[in-house]
């Protein structure tokens, strides 16, 4: 596929790298901003153009006419509407995405039509990274929570600790300690490496597991890796930005909310949209402030500010000082890596990722309902609609063994007239069917759409 990517900042710097390891893409990337080009062409095989991303000059330049797709990621909410604009009605681009951050654009969702302002899919980032934080809120315990089926069914990211139920013990007893639980454990990371998840498979201490289940199975799954976490009551939010303002109007119903700001400013305008919670002017890393707050106390502390440095830091600091779980928002991937390695932070969230997750289900061949990447853009989640009048199909009618998936792909289950079936290798698949395919090697990705060829265009 043919990518115009617009703005090389760090969501369309990320987009390239992720969208050009597939030797599938054609990915060329506009920024007026020199510096952030040579950094993506010293490191990957992509074409770049130096300019202003809503000039026709310039997007003719970069090859608009052959694309097949833009997306619209520059600073600028008018910029990426514009952009997307111009491709639609001078160069018919098929499908235009643009990130749209102004919450008086969205509220107006007539705008966004092939009559009006011409754009396929809206990302916003801050909505879809407060979306994930409060499914990870909602399940003590889970590492990454994503969903399929409008929620009904969630896979499950979480580690195995050592005197837990299964660990130590083969898959297969799962089953046997949760007869009226359907779950299914679709993939096993051992030391960052995935091994295959067979009955047999003995869990051992730390691996990281994904698991398939209906949402209300969810916590009775994780009782069985881990001494499930109670409920957060008292969270500490550092930084009042947009996703620290939004998760706390959505907590503060329920829980105990507190908001470290430093911007004098913004604290006062973030307390007038909030009934419950309370917003205090100071730093996060102010260890006395902590200390006032009654951090010991602390069940969950969310580091959202705008920079990765400060979220890394306070997150440690607030771990020392007695929290019970720390969560930190990170864009790079430095810093990624250091709060991973980190035991003082227990969570790292990368709205980079999550943002590319939104826009793969539009890049994706065929009827893609959702797509989540995982393990940083090597793994992926997907699930795919089966319709039933393709010719060619290759797995209507078929059981899953008779497929012949590849190595590191796994049916996790299927939504059939609203009921959610586990995938197992007896399980026929129909037309109709919702299937979530979960791939340890997202290299794999290419052989599925083979394999659903009926189904992909």
């Amino acid at each position: 596929m043919k990518i115009l990517i617009l703005g090389a900042g760090q969501v369309g710097s990320s987009l390239a790298k992720y969208l050009g390891s597939d030797e599938e893409n054609d990915i060329t990337i506009i920024d007026k901003d020199e510096t952030n080009l040579s950094s993506l062409q010293r490191h990957l095989d992509i074409k770049t153009v130096c300019g202003h991303a809503s000039y026709p000059n310039i997007l003719e330049e970069a090859g608009i006419k052959e694309m097949d797709m833009v997306i619209a990621v520059t600073k600028s909410d008018e910029g990426n509407m514009l952009a997307c604009q111009m491709a639609h009605t001078l160069y018919q681009v098929d499908k235009k995405v643009a990130r749209i951050r102004t919450a008086e654009y969205l509220h107006r969702k007539e705008l966004f039509s092939d009559n009006a302002i011409p754009i396929d899919f809206i990302i916003t980032p801050e909505g879809l990274v407060t979306d994930y934080i409060k499914r990870v809120v909602e399940e003590p315990g889970a590492e990454q929570v994503f969903e399929f089926e409008d929620g009904l069914v969630q896979l499950v990211e979480t580690r195995a600790y050592a005197g837990t139920p299964i660990v130590g013990r083969p898959i297969k007893e799962l089953h046997e300690h949760l007869p009226k639980t359907r779950m299914r454990i679709v993939s096993l990371y051992r030391n960052g490496r995935a091994i295959p998840a067979y009955g047999d498979t003995i869990i051992k201490d730390g691996d990281r597991v994904y698991f398939v289940t209906k949402k209300d199975g969810v916590s009775k799954v994780l009782k069985e890796f881990r001494r499930l976490d109670k409920a957060y009551k008292n969270i500490i939010i550092a930084g009042g930005g947009h996703i620290g303002l939004n998760l706390a109007k959505h907590l503060e119903k329920n829980h105990r909310v507190r908001i470290i700001e430093l911007n004098k400013e913004r604290v006062i305008e973030i307390a007038d949209q909030l009934e419950d919670a309370l917003v205090l002017h100071g730093n996060a890393s102010d260890e006395e402030l902590l200390l006032e707050e009654g951090i010991e106390g602390t069940d969950l502390f969310l580091a959202l500010t705008d920079s990765d440095e400060i979220n890394v830091i306070v997150s440690i600091l607030a771990k020392r000082l007695g929290a019970h779980k720390t969560i930190a928002l990170v864009k790079r991937n430095v810093y990624e890596d250091l709060a991973e390695q980190s035991e003082d932070v227990d969570m790292v969230i990368s709205p980079d990722q999550i943002t590319t997750s939104g826009i793969l289900a539009h890049i994706r061949k065929g009827d893609t309902m959702m797509v989540h990447s995982l393990r940083q853009g090597k793994a992926e989640a997907i699930e795919v609609i089966v319709h039933g009048d393709h010719a060619h199909s290759d797995v209507v009618g078929k059981t899953i063994e008779e497929i012949s998936l590849p190595d590191g792909v796994v049916v996790g289950s299927i939504v059939r007239n609203n009921e959610v079936i586990m995938g197992s290798r007896k399980l026929v698949i129909e037309e109709g069917d919702h299937v979530l395919i979960v791939l340890s090697d997202v290299s794999k990705i290419h052989e599925v759409e083979a394999l659903f060829e009926g189904y992909f265009d």
